[in-house]
């Protein structure tokens, strides 16, 4: 029940269960995984730090934003500390936190973080890595909800 694995199904079950919408059963399967893979893995193994992104999305997909936002700062601030600032994770834990500050309103912050993200990725990745084109795509939507369409 708690070996590494049969945690990884679960956490798996939990996103497919927010993929089909089902949010409430998906965050009981999520807090169950990160329970787990807390107690059996460590607050910083990779495995729990994918746990607690996921659940920081799952609180954003439910529009509470405002606990989603401490849970992606410890995603990131752990990754940063346990796999370096330029490890793919990492970055992506970045881009979330980028993303969220945007659905919160807080544009010029988003941008910094999104701006990072994609300079940090194009570095480490390639400009042509779908990972990069993502922090693109990014970039030229938070340049459209600050009206300069002509810089998106």
């Amino acid at each position: 029940e708690d070996h590494p694995d049969t945690l990884g199904s679960l956490n798996n079950l939990a996103l497919l269960l927010r993929d089909q919408g089902q949010l409430q059963k998906a965050k009981y399967r999520c807090h169950e995984a990160l329970k787990k893979r807390k107690a059996k893995l460590g607050d910083d193994h990779p495995d729990t730090l994918q746990s607690l992104n996921n659940m920081a999305a799952l609180l954003q997909d439910q529009g509470r934003l405002a606990d989603a936002e401490p849970l992606y700062r410890e995603a990131l601030e752990k990754r940063k500390a346990k796999l370096g600032e330029d490890h793919p994770d990492t970055l992506g834990s970045l881009n979330n936190l980028a993303l969220l500050l945007r659905d919160q309103g807080q544009l010029q912050k988003a941008k910094y973080r999104c701006h990072e993200a994609l300079k940090k990725r194009k570095a480490k990745l390639g400009d042509d890595h779908p990972d990069t084109l993502q922090s693109l795509n990014n970039m030229a939507a938070l340049l459209q909800d600050q009206g300069r369409l002509a810089d998106a």
